[in-house]
């Protein structure tokens, strides 16, 4: 149980262009999280890793089809290159979020489609701050490289939480 719902399923999702330097970094979490995942036991629980890259509105399967999504973006909040966010949806935070901007219909549209046709999961952002965002296919700067590592850590606090849960 967690906030009362019973937990089964929890989609861990990576967004982001990879050919735009940091703003791949949500794919980078989850291609990391990808052999841990797989090879992990999160006894009672479902557990699945998508890259979804900037598939957009291709991913509201997994938010109508999971009790929890913990989504892997990056942000532009203006802080430091590398900084870790955690919130959701409903919190302001969210509207900074590369995908907003670039890949035409990001999380919160994700979310708002999910919720209007009556899915309605757990949903937490995981959200890592750009420095350089032009074309470099795949390559990021190394404070938001180093960020890989830590949130990879949340994301896997978090599925352990919805086991104990």
């Amino acid at each position: 149980m967690r906030n009362g719902k019973h937990i089964q399923r929890v989609t861990v999702i990576g967004i982001g262009n990879t050919l735009m330097g940091d703003d791949g970094i949500g794919v980078a979490v989850v291609q990391s999280l990808l052999p841990i995942i797989s090879s992990s036991d999160f006894t009672g629980l479902d557990v699945d890793a998508v890259v979804g890259e900037t598939v957009g509105m291709g991913l509201i399967r997994y938010f109508r089809e999971s009790d929890v999504v913990l989504v892997v973006d990056a942000i532009d909040a203006g802080t430091e290159p590398g900084a870790v966010f955690r919130f959701t949806p409903d919190e302001a935070d969210i509207v900074r979020l590369r995908s907003n901007n670039i890949h035409g219909m990001g999380v919160p549209h994700l979310v708002a489609n999910a919720r209007l046709v009556g899915a309605n999961p757990e949903i937490i952002v995981f959200a890592i701050q750009v420095g350089d965002v032009r074309p470099r296919d795949g390559v990021l700067t190394p404070p938001v490289k180093a960020a890989i590592e830590r949130v990879s850590e949340l994301v896997i606090e978090e599925l352990q939480s919805a086991v104990v849960a």
